[in-house]
């Protein structure tokens, strides 16, 4: 039978309590986060337990992760229970309550004196340095004491390496009997602040808890800040707790265009856009920027307020008057379309500074043009269209020599040795290329305005076929050309033009051989086999 461990929870009241300490210093609040993770006892959060009484822990995580659970004594000790040399692996799955000891090779035993004890639960995402480093010691001894001073250890040695996902829960509990209560009443400014009691989650405020008599300190978020608050409870007595949290006064700016100079009350403060602290009252704001008409504005803002401003400037203007040759043309300004060119022109607004011009019209090549104008100039801008290039240039040859050649279903020449040169729109045209007892060549060409291309068609030879019949008396003779077996007769079959050796066999007669030319489209063998004797 195995032996069993007894671990105690040692409970020693010091000279030192938690009272002298400063717990905000000793237990770890998380931040909101994804990562939640629970710890508690066999018994509701601080209830008493008494000498020799089974103490059990259980905990779970809505993630998988690792887990540090570690004892924090009355006398600001703190004691590592999990991972240990009995129960090592740490890593834990998510939404899946686990409970401590695990094996039982060992249990956890209240012996006294009494006093309120703190167990914290520590989870990560990933395997923190912190937790191999914890992992390691606690497997090698057993339930080793981990510091004499929990503020310095905590500070020191545990807060800065919890990085990435992680988070925290606290419970507690008392040997003997329990401490008085009082009250805490916990408040924001403002409201609407998650709010976290000696490292365990409350809510959100406005929230009341019951608490112990003594020392204990309220952690506060809201949005990115934080505030925490030590306070003391009295017995029977209601303390209310406020975080308060000194909402900045600030300035949003956005202008159109962006990146204007930005004076506020006559300072210059920036480009837009920016975000800056102001102080509460009545400002006036101005925007600047070049090829842009000054911009000002005047705002109240109050404490704790966030003013958006976005303002809104307007160009310094210039005018062309776009003349084109023809007209008619489609005028686009830095790629932007404004319109059509008539006879008197196209007036056009613009803003000062280097533009780009484009006139398009349907057969004339795309002219582009780029000028400068100056604030509240007019400028007169002509442009001439040259007319578009339609045509290209095919040069045929095809093997053999001397084909047909048809362009788009139309009789253009004879590809000589030299070639056939004919001009085409540019497009995508069809080239067949025909000559006798050859097959047609054909082939698509894509030409383009100014292209010379040369296409090159090779026609393959008309393979002529002829039906050849095959009968023979008797039937049923095995019919063979050129050495393979064709079937018996009487026979059809196809062959191309050209002279074959025809062999015809069958048991009991000679073997007749002889040629068969194939030079017409039916060409008919009939021969009386001999019989031997």
């Amino acid at each position: 039978m195995r032996k069993t461990l007894l671990v105690v929870l040692a409970l020693i009241v010091a000279a030192m309590s938690f009272a002298d300490m400063q717990l905000k210093n000793i237990i770890i609040v998380p931040k909101p986060s994804e990562l939640e993770v629970k710890v508690w006892l066999n018994k509701p959060e601080g209830s008493v337990y008494q000498v020799n009484e089974s103490l059990n822990i259980f905990f779970k995580a809505n993630k998988s992760c690792y887990i540090l659970i570690y004892d924090i004594r009355t006398d600001g000790k703190i004691t590592l229970l999990f991972p240990n040399k009995y129960d090592s692996n740490n890593y834990i799955a998510p939404n899946v309550t686990y409970k401590l000891p695990i094996s039982n090779l060992y249990s956890f035993k209240i012996t006294p004196p009494e006093g309120k004890e703190y167990i914290q639960i520590i989870a990560s995402t990933t395997f923190l340095p912190i937790i191999q480093q914890l992992k390691n010691l606690g497997t090698t001894q057993s339930f080793p004491l981990l510091s004499e001073d929990a503020e310095n250890y905590v500070q020191k040695q545990i807060m800065p390496y919890l990085t990435g996902e992680w988070a925290s829960d606290i419970t507690y509990f008392y040997v003997g009997k329990a401490a008085r209560t009082g009250i805490a009443q916990l408040e924001s400014n403002p409201s609407g602040a998650y709010v976290y009691v000696d490292g365990k989650y409350i809510g959100r405020t406005p929230a009341r808890v019951e608490l112990d008599e003594g020392q204990h300190f309220a952690t506060f978020y809201y949005e990115n800040d934080a505030v925490t608050e030590t306070f003391f409870v009295t017995a029977n007595r209601t303390v209310v707790v406020t975080g308060n949290f000194v909402r900045k006064t600030m300035l949003n700016i956005t202008t159109t265009p962006p990146r204007a100079q930005i004076f506020l009350d006559g300072n210059y403060v920036g480009l837009s856009p920016l975000e800056i602290e102001i102080q509460p009252g009545q400002h006036t704001v101005l925007a600047t920027k070049d090829g842009y008409k000054p911009f000002q504005q005047s705002f109240s803002v109050s404490t704790g307020e966030t003013k958006n401003i976005n303002l809104t400037l307007s160009p310094i203007s210039a005018q062309l008057n776009v003349f084109t040759t023809p007209s008619g043309a489609s005028i686009y300004v830095d790629g932007k379309y404004v319109g059509i060119t008539r006879p008197s022109g196209l007036n056009v607004d613009v803003e000062p500074g280097t533009h780009t011009i484009t006139a398009r019209l349907s057969n004339y090549e795309d002219a582009t043009l780029t000028i400068n104008v100056q604030p509240d100039e007019v400028r007169t801008v002509n442009i001439t269209l040259s007319p578009v290039v339609r045509t290209g240039t095919l040069n045929i040859f095809t093997t053999p020599v001397n084909a047909s050649i048809y362009v788009d279903g139309k009789y253009v020449g004879v590809a000589s040795s030299n070639g056939l040169t004919i001009d085409v729109e540019a497009g995508t045209h069809r080239i067949v290329a025909s000559y006798p007892d050859y097959e047609d060549a054909s082939i698509n060409v894509r030409v383009n305005a100014n292209e010379v291309r040369t296409v090159n068609l090779t026609l393959e030879p008309v393979v002529k076929v002829g039906t050849v019949n095959i009968n023979t008396t008797p039937s049923n003779a095995m019919v063979y050309i050129n050495g393979y077996l064709k079937g018996v007769t009487p026979l059809k079959i196809e062959l191309d033009y050209g002279t074959y050796q025809l062999v015809l066999l069958k048991g009991g007669y000679y073997v007749e051989v002889m040629d068969l030319k194939v030079n017409k489209q039916n060409v008919t063998v009939s021969t009386t086999l001999r019989i031997i004797q």
